[in-house]
């Protein structure tokens, strides 16, 4: 077997914690799983804060600056909105809502977390500001725009709750009025 990176850790400790919860997060049970043994946790991560930080850093790239860099790529502003809109209110619930329940039993984990909704707002907050949106409105309306889609991936079934390509379209319009 070929020596672990640190991505394989995370990698596998993103999919335990989606499947499990977060109390499949410790260094044996992830040893385990990925068939080494535990001195490979301690190899690639000072201590479990450490891991925490890294862990919640590895799912902040793949879940918000990987779709803020595909977003930027849509085009002007509101194409941007738009594409942030149908990624947000289509996207699948399994790991944002083990993140979250991670969070709420784990004030280290729910501080990295709060950095991370900040930063998902303030790149809402940029593509308002970018179609002109008056300055009062923009913090209001983002936060709405992201509780909204957070609070859609809370739901019993988030997958049945999806928007369609028009609903995205005028929501986006009403965003930007």
């Amino acid at each position: 077997m070929a020596r672990l990176e640190k991505t394989d850790w995370l990698d596998f400790a993103l999919s335990e914690l989606a499947e499990k919860g977060h109390d499949a997060l410790k260094a044996q049970t992830l040893a385990a799983g990925l068939g080494v043994t535990r001195g490979s946790f301690y190899w690639h991560f000072e201590d479990l804060e450490a891991f925490k930080r890294d862990l919640i850093a590895h799912w902040t790239d793949r879940t918000t600056e990987e779709l803020v860099r595909a977003v930027v790529r849509e085009g002007d502003a509101q194409a941007q909105l738009v594409g942030l809109m149908a990624r947000a209110f289509r996207s699948g619930a399994s790991m944002e809502r083990a993140v979250r329940a991670w969070a709420t039993a784990d004030d280290h984990v729910a501080s990295l977390v709060a950095a991370v909704d900040w930063r998902r707002i303030r790149f809402a907050e940029q593509l308002l500001a970018a179609l002109g949106v008056a300055e009062a409105e923009i913090g209001p309306r983002a936060r709405m725009l992201y509780w909204a889609s957070i609070g859609r991936l809370m739901m019993a079934h988030p997958e049945d709750q999806g928007l369609s390509e028009a609903e995205i379209v005028k929501l986006a319009a009403l965003m930007q009025r």
